[in-house]
């Protein structure tokens, strides 16, 4: 009969060789994804000055520059949607910047880029401000020499403002074009876009709603349920 400490020890033994015939025979990609060393976990990280690089120089991971393609690419985002954008850059070989807000130090999408950034804001501003401050984040592209910039979903994806930027600092914008962005970000011109195209509509306003009575006298000709957006 064996001790608990012999059995932690087999329990240890026996997960560790799980996980490599997990590793072993997942597809190269993959393997390439798990296995890439966390610069969190190499080195003792400093906290930059604002709009600094959180530098990884000791770092031993070499980035192989793609032959072809975006050579760095921003994930203008956050969290779980930052990393996947560099996941998959990372399988393309480009290299990965980040941006992150004070509060978002920690956050895991700052560590799993080659290079990171912080952004500032003012004291009196929310953190989501930072991810939101295009001429900021247009500034730092340029710093890292980003030629791409993707901005995931939320925050800055549907802002044709943005898409503009990126497009003035020969930056290109990983999404709609800015017309397209233009015709489709706001709800009202999309579906007017729509009608024009013969493409079936369910029933609404024919333009925004400016007020109460407006949005009442709609809903008493038409009937509920509604949807305002």
């Amino acid at each position: 009969m064996i001790g608990l400490k012999q059995a932690a020890v087999a329990l240890l033994l026996s997960e560790v060789a799980l996980l490599t015939n997990a590793f072993a025979f997942g597809p190269p990609n993959l393997q390439t994804a798990l296995t890439k060393p966390s610069p969190s976990a190499l080195r003792v990280a400093t906290e930059p000055d604002i709009g600094e690089e959180a530098s990884t120089d000791d770092s031993p991971i070499k980035i192989v520059k793609s032959e072809g393609g975006f050579k760095n690419i921003m994930a203008c985002n956050r969290a779980e949607i930052a990393v996947r954008i560099m996941r998959a850059a990372t399988e393309l070989n480009a290299g990965t910047v980040a941006i992150y807000d004070n509060e978002d130090r920690y956050s895991q999408h700052k560590w799993f880029a080659d290079r990171a950034y912080m952004l500032d804001r003012t004291p009196d501003a929310t953190p989501i401000s930072s991810y939101l401050d295009i001429p900021q984040i247009i500034e730092v592209a340029k710093k890292a020499n980003v030629d791409a910039i993707h901005p995931g979903y939320g925050f800055l994806s549907e802002s044709p403002e943005f898409a503009q930027a990126c497009e003035d600092a020969d930056i290109a914008f990983v999404g709609p074009t800015v017309e397209n962005l233009n015709t489709f970000s706001d709800k009202t011109s999309a579906r007017a876009a729509a009608i024009a195209a013969g493409v079936p509509v369910v029933p609404g306003s024919d333009g925004a709603l400016k007020n109460a009575e407006e949005v009442t006298e709609f809903v008493e000709s038409i009937g509920l349920p509604v949807i305002i957006k």
